[in-house]
């Protein structure tokens, strides 16, 4: 089966080997083992396919197998029968000859079963089912298109170098590992002409153990490695990461994503870090979505797909090139913040997900009594989260940060009666600095989100936290803190909160652009803490509104709110 090709090294075949073999004697942790997709796992090309397609059309060795039984007939129609190497992947892979029948077609797809399969491991509904997936429905938001369209339109088209065929195959039969389904990238060269045999066909090969075959999971599976076909084809040496984040989005836009589990109570991971391990799948899937989500959706991930720049640097080509004027190092920043909280009612949405309802994030630190200090260490393009609870006071954060990296770091005061505020601490070019967060007074807690942007490596940092009185007037002690509305614009309510440091006689006017007062509100005696009043803008034009609070006979603070109607 293998022969030798002496313009190509075999270091990373042979290392991937190592890992495939390791994992088969059960030496690599269970974690390392129940791997969902191979993709990453699978022997790679060593140079990019554009190099080695040229080199083979040179020395023309680019061709169809002459085996009669080896290669898929010229038109295959339900019924016929060739071999195909069916792939043993338990140790060193091994590709075993077996007659293989196609079961079912459709406009874009055959579906081929393994013959020792048939009326096992899949029957004739579920080929039905899985090419009614394939071409014409999918659970999620587009539930009349398949797999083919959702893919295709957002990623891009298969490569057809081999078969001359315009539909796609499905090959299943029953792994010898834990494992779904995978993309075998030496399918696209001629057989002989590479280190591992060919089936020379454009072919996904799934799994029939799970016992659901056409069951929505494995039909997404299925939308999955048809997008590392697809990947391969549109950029070949595309960084891991990037692509099973792709093929995590195609879960999604199928409409049967994977469950967000291990990221949420480890997401001190890194993102542009490929291990294999469920955090992995899932945090590079919701990296993928809030791209998708906050980024113009399809017309971005196509163009990340298509861009010849890989990893972090082919998202920031895209970005640049769509006009948007921010970095990845912002994004990731936001991104942090917003997994914790997911909430899209703050900040034009940057914080939360449309299309995933995320499970709580897990804080690695809490902290209950003031002054406090700790230290940690984040790997790089990975966040920690530290919680402070009980706060009696404005809490003043101080961030010391490793000199040789890069920090994005963010308060949230979260509150199940107020809304999320969210405050960025300014870094100075050693990663130094600190933050007297005054709207956080009063809240439930405040969760700092640390996140390491540095390419390479991990990065440590120090903090303090202390409980401050900012805001408070001495020669008035009544004095409210940090005025402000929620939601801002509004229509046609919106809700002003503040602090009084005891109780006090409060009153709240309403001022328009040309300084006439619009509207008294005279909430007479409050008593100390956070207290809120609302205000319904029913008979008024949009625009700019000043509010003012007056506590105790003395403006303490104002604000600007917009109506927009």
């Amino acid at each position: 089966m293998l022969t030798s090709n002496k313009h190509r090294t075999k270091v990373l075949a042979f290392l991937t080997l190592v890992l495939l073999t390791l994992v088969a004697s059960n030496i690599l942790p269970a974690s390392a083992q129940n791997h969902r997709c191979l993709q990453s796992e699978l022997p790679k090309l060593d140079a990019p396919a554009g190099e080695i397609r040229a080199e083979l059309k040179a020395a023309d060795a680019w061709h169809r197998n002459a085996t009669a039984d080896r290669t898929p007939p010229p038109d295959p129609q339900v019924g016929d029968t060739w071999n195909w190497y069916i792939w043993d992947l338990g140790g060193m892979p091994v590709a075993n000859l077996k007659p293989c029948t196609v079961r079912g077609m459709g406009d874009n797809c055959y579906i081929v079963v393994d013959d020792e399969e048939w009326n096992v491991g899949i029957d004739q509904t579920d080929v039905d089912l899985i090419v009614a997936k394939f071409e014409s429905q999918s659970p999620g938001n587009w539930p009349t298109q398949g797999i083919w369209d959702l893919n295709t339109s957002h990623f891009g088209a298969p490569p057809n170098p081999l078969d001359g065929l315009e539909r796609i195959f499905l090959l299943y039969y029953r792994f010898d590992i834990s494992s779904d389904g995978y993309f075998w990238v030496f399918d696209q060269y001629p057989d002989g002409s590479q280190d591992w045999a060919s089936n020379e066909a454009d072919v996904i090969y799934m799994a029939v153990d799970n016992g659901d075959p056409a069951g929505d999971y494995m039909c997404a599976v299925a939308a999955h490695e048809f997008q590392h076909m697809i990947h391969f084809n549109t950029d070949s040496n595309e960084s891991s990461w990037v692509d099973e984040g792709m093929g995590e989005l195609a879960m999604w836009l199928f409409g049967n994503p994977d469950q967000i589990s291990s990221f949420n109570t480890n997401p001190d991971n890194s993102l542009i870090t490929w291990d294999g391990n469920w955090a992995d799948y899932i945090q590079t899937y919701l990296w993928s979505l809030y791209m998708y989500e906050q980024f113009g959706g399809q017309p971005f991930i196509w163009d990340v797909c298509h861009n010849t720049a890989n990893g972090m640097a082919g998202f920031e080509s895209v970005l640049t090139t769509h006009g948007f004027e921010i970095d990845a190092e912002e994004i990731f920043g936001n991104w942090s913040a917003c997994n914790f909280l997911d909430d899209t009612t703050i900040a034009d949405g940057r914080f939360g997900y449309v299309g995933e309802e995320l499970p709580p994030f897990s804080a690695f630190r809490q902290h209950t009594s003031y002054p406090a200090s700790g230290n940690g260490s984040v790997k790089n393009w990975g966040t920690d989260y530290i919680r402070l609870n009980d706060m009696p006071g404005v809490p003043i954060f101080t961030f010391n940060g490793q000199d040789t990296r890069d920090f994005r770091v963010a308060l949230m005061a979260v509150d199940a009666l107020l809304p999320t505020v969210v405050r960025f601490v300014e870094l100075d070019g050693v990663n130094d600095g600190s933050l007297s967060f005054t709207e956080a007074q009063g809240y439930d807690q405040v969760i700092v989100s640390i996140a390491n942007v540095y390419n390479y490596s991990a990065g440590t940092y120090t903090y303090e936290v202390e409980m401050g009185i900012t805001g408070i007037d001495d020669e008035n002690p009544s004095a409210a803190l940090a005025l402000s509305a929620y939601p801002n614009p509004f229509n046609p309510q919106t809700t002003f909160s503040f602090v009084l440091s005891e109780a006090a006689e409060v009153s709240l006017s309403i001022f328009d652009p040309s300084g006439r007062r619009v509207r008294e509100i005279e909430a007479g005696l409050l008593g100390a803490g956070r207290q809120t009043l609302a205000w319904t803008a029913d008979n008024l034009p949009s625009g700019l509104y000043l509010a003012r609070l007056t506590v105790a006979g003395k403006i303490t603070d104002e604000t600007r709110v917009v109506l927009m109607k």
